[in-house]
């Protein structure tokens, strides 16, 4: 049975979300609890409210203890390792505005997880670069240091971003966009800051002056879902949740 679609307030409680997270994540009763939690939650928010899923995630990841960050990480090894990563749907490469997802699985786009969906919002949205830039960098280096608070998360996602690089049929990245989550997959070889930037500016060195930094790419980046209510990036060309923490 599918989950009721959600909608967000006016000003989300990102805190009280990331706690509910990271209580479930924490007291579920074994692996198979724990990706059902994460598969409910992102068939609840939808594709539209995807985004918000990934700046409760960028929550967790700034305020979280790293027991609280542990027990998020190890559900998304959970789902790593059952093949059921939670995903949220992206228009093909090339697709028009209009595409709006939001429907069942299956329908229209591809599949992404946090990571991918992220690389492929930056290089499909447009606008000022240096905004774009900023918030991509920031939100991205949350995430990535939080899957690298499990060893088998950050190896586990690393070898899923190679397989995802290796595969065009899905049709919602670009060539520079899988080249760069390639680069990015192989300088994230530990959790540590210094890996973490360099990562980061991999994937932005790999898909720098592609089609996708400038006119031909898709406009559809998601918009109001995840918006932090206090007055943070939204709209066209900047993070489609905020800046992250």
């Amino acid at each position: 049975m599918q989950a009721e679609a959600l909608t967000l307030r006016e000003a989300p409680d990102w805190a009280g979300a990331a706690q509910l997270l990271i209580d479930g994540c924490a007291h579920a009763d074994g692996a198979a609890e724990r990706i059902e939690l994460l598969e409910r939650l992102c068939d609840a928010l939808g594709d539209q409210l995807y985004p918000a899923f990934l700046k409760v995630l960028c929550v967790v990841a700034t305020h979280g203890t790293d027991a609280a960050q542990a027990a998020v990480a190890q559900a998304l090894v959970d789902g790593l390792a059952s093949g059921r990563v939670p995903s949220g749907r992206r228009p093909a490469w090339g697709a028009p505005p209009s595409w709006t997802g939001g429907g069942p699985a299956g329908r229209g786009g591809q599949a992404l997880g946090p990571v991918e969906y992220l690389c492929a919002w930056y290089v499909q949205a447009e606008g000022p670069v240096a905004d774009r830039r900023e918030a991509f960098s920031a939100s991205l280096g949350k995430l990535l240091g939080l899957l690298s608070r499990s060893q088998r998360a950050r190896e586990g996602y690393a070898a899923r971003l190679c397989m995802v690089a290796d595969d065009p049929i899905g049709g919602a990245l670009s060539r520079d966009t899988r080249a760069g989550l390639r680069a990015l997959a192989q300088a994230w070889q530990d959790g540590s800051a210094y890996t973490l930037t360099a990562a980061t500016q991999a994937f932005m060195a790999a898909v720098a002056g592609g089609p996708g930094q400038g006119a031909g790419a898709p406009t559809s980046a998601p918009g109001r879902p995840a918006a932090p209510a206090s007055g943070g990036c939204h709209g066209t060309g900047r993070s489609p949740w905020g800046r992250c923490g």
